[in-house]
């Protein structure tokens, strides 16, 4: 016996002459290798030697990075399936509390329908229960290994079983302890991958709802370059306004103006880790068309404070037209307020800044008729004067309903 096979992790020979001292072999080299006949043992198992556990690492990465970058898990499954020469492989997730609730779920790969050979196509079915006969057929009269893995919060139990047929070797104890290993990954990369979901499903909402309010947004790393701007930011930036990006960094075009905004990202990145109150500042830039301003606000991010973004974020600049004009949704106002079809085209004006004269020759209607329109307005309200419409209508939720447009 030499002197490296007492160490832990290694293997006596009788084990190596017991397991056909064959290494592991990504599935695409094993189709590219010798095809010298085996013996049914050698062509059943799978062995990892020590030697070659940096290919296991692979194997087992691969597997991994499928699950995490949402490919269908019928393609991770079936690199088990060719890994361990088995006739199908089953993932099956449910409910640790509720077992049998129907809410399972059951992913599968296998060799050709109704074959016993070897490196057939896998795929991948789903079904809500865990007694799905299809399953219990795979798995009926062969070789079976399972392994169980409860994820990392514990409510799930994922449970991962490789059948392959009687004429071929039973699983030995290493092949069992590599499934272990596989269902903790598929198990970790399951989850991860839902919550990666969730964090990017969130961002895009609020994003949206941003957007939506005519708020731009640019968020800053710790040197005071862009990181990422908001579909409002870069419609403002775009347009040739009173900011600029250049070289990857915020300007002002005005110089006066640029100094002023520099001096506050200074400041924001300095104290991003300990913002407060003072810390937020307000600019006003002249724009080019020299209408009315675009208001600015340069705060620091602290430090924990805003889950999704990169840890080299520092600091963020908020960014609001003042001439945007926000789009009211006429059938929305009519179900938010109990209107009629025409009290709330006569609402939806008036909140975006007409006058009641403008409103009614926009809705080709006399002056009486708008007005009219506006006292019912005020009675099923509750108000009394048509800047408390402007604020009403403003305040509530009807603005998440439409994306904002701006003047022209």
């Amino acid at each position: 016996m030499d002197e490296g096979s007492s160490q832990p992790g290694c293997r006596s020979p009788s084990h190596e002459q017991q397991l056909g001292s064959r290494e592991y072999k990504p599935p695409e080299q094993e189709a590219a290798g010798p095809t010298a006949k085996k013996t049914v043992k050698e062509e059943a198992e799978v062995t990892f030697h020590s030697r070659s556990i940096i290919a296991f690492g692979q194997f087992c990465n691969r597997v991994f990075d499928n699950v995490l970058s949402g490919a269908p898990m019928g393609k991770s499954l079936e690199l088990i399936r060719e890994q361990f020469g088995a006739s199908a492989v089953v993932l099956t997730a449910e409910n640790r509390d509720k077992p049998n609730d129907g809410n399972s779920y059951i992913a599968m790969a296998r060799s050709g329908a109704g074959s016993e050979v070897m490196g057939g196509t896998g795929f991948i079915v789903m079904t809500g229960s865990t007694r799905s006969r299809e399953v219990s057929e795979l798995l009926e009269n062969r070789h079976c290994t399972s392994a169980t893995d409860f994820g990392v919060e514990g409510n799930t139990c994922y449970k991962l079983t490789i059948a392959r047929p009687l004429a071929h070797a039973p699983f030995d104890q290493e092949e069992k302890s590599v499934c272990e290993i596989l269902v903790a990954h598929l198990a970790r990369g399951l989850e991860m991958a839902s919550r990666m979901g969730a964090t990017e499903i969130e961002r895009t909402l609020y994003s949206d709802v941003v957007d939506r309010l005519c708020v731009g947004i640019i968020i800053l790393d710790r040197a005071g370059k862009v990181v990422r701007t908001s579909s409002t930011a870069d419609d403002i930036l775009t347009e040739g306004s009173s900011l600029r990006v250049k070289g990857g960094r915020l300007y002002a075009r005005c110089s006066n103006e640029d100094r002023a905004l520099q001096s506050a990202i200074k400041m924001a990145l300095q104290d991003g880790g300990n913002a407060g109150a003072s810390d937020v500042r307000g600019l006003s830039l002249t724009k080019q068309s020299g209408s009315k301003n675009l208001g600015l606000i340069v705060r620091p991010i602290t430090a924990g404070s805003h889950r999704g973004l990169s840890a080299q974020s520092a600091a963020v600049v908020y960014l609001r037209d003042s001439e945007a004009v926000p789009a009211i949704e006429g059938d929305l106002v009519r179900q938010l307020f109990d209107l009629t079809p025409a009290e709330a085209a006569v609402a939806r004006r008036l909140t975006v800044g007409l006058s009641l004269d403008e409103a009614a020759n926009s809705l080709e209607i006399s002056r009486n008729t708008a007005r009219a329109h506006l006292r019912s307005i005020f009675s099923k309200s509750g108000i009394t004067r048509q800047t408390e419409l402007v604020r009403l209508v403003l305040n509530s939720v009807v603005l998440l309903g439409e994306r904002p447009r701006q003047a022209v």
